[in-house]
């Protein structure tokens, strides 16, 4: 899917502009026994202030499983959200990206920048520079963490470089993150360590469909789905799920 440059997206920013916009879609959640594995709505936003950085913020909902119907997780983002029914929130978060300098990739092969796919392929063409990047990052939760990594054409890999966290926030060591754009969709995954547990394991996925209207009824959570009943509580709430139910970011 081809995307506008905004006019005023700062020059530093060209390398990340694919981000920019709004994604909504479906995702897991998953981590050892500490969260069972679940289907998740989620939204991402990329924009900016006309500055030399991204503003990402990113929410999870739970989502209503007598409402939403089963997935198949190879159907795009936009599919796959529409037949979800979102519940409360689980997590919501906003980061800043800020890239710091760019580098020629090492070895022989050659990329062109693609619009819809992450997969690199050797073409001949020009080489695509590395994007260096620092990101800060807050949840409600009780967490900051300074993060480092690159962006390359459609791919992009973060890790946490120090995570701070309130005296009552659960424990978190260290957390990855990798971005694609592939067929169109952003798909990105979070690997984390956390809980006591030392090595990194896999904790979120997604996959994301960019939304170029709002307001369309089709882009929208649960289009998919019948009404929901009218007596009883809305299915989604405004108000993030008990601390017991957000673990963490």
């Amino acid at each position: 899917m081809a995307f506008t440059l905004p006019d005023d997206l700062a020059p530093e920013l060209y390398p990340l502009a694919w981000l920019a916009g709004t994604w909504r879609g479906y995702g897991i959640l998953t981590y050892g026994e500490t969260v069972p594995e679940q289907a998740v709505y989620q939204e991402m936003t990329f924009d900016h202030d006309g500055g030399p950085y991204l503003r990402q913020t990113t929410t999870i909902w739970t989502v209503d499983a007598t409402r939403s119907k089963n997935l198949d997780f190879e159907m795009p983002g936009l599919q796959g959200a529409s037949l979800l029914a979102p519940a409360q929130i689980w997590s919501t978060e906003t980061t800043y990206w800020r890239p710091v300098g760019q580098e020629q990739p090492d070895g022989a092969e050659t990329t062109e920048p693609a619009e819809d796919d992450a997969d690199t392929k050797g073409s001949g063409g020009p080489l695509v520079p590395v994007t260096q990047l620092e990101l800060v990052s807050a949840d409600p939760a009780g967490h900051v963490a300074v993060w480092e990594g690159w962006i390359q054409g459609p791919r992009a890999q973060v890790g946490t470089q120090a995570v701070g966290r309130a005296r009552t926030a659960v424990p978190v060591e260290e957390m990855t993150r990798m971005f694609g754009l592939v067929g169109g969709d952003l798909m990105w995954t979070q690997d984390m360590a956390a809980f006591g547990q030392s090595e990194v394991t896999t904790y979120a996925s997604g996959r994301l469909g960019r939304v170029d209207d709002l307001d369309d009824p089709a882009a929208q959570p649960g289009s998919a789905l019948d009404p929901a009943e009218p007596e009883g509580e809305s299915s989604t709430s405004s108000s993030p799920a008990s601390d017991d139910a957000e673990p963490t970011v």
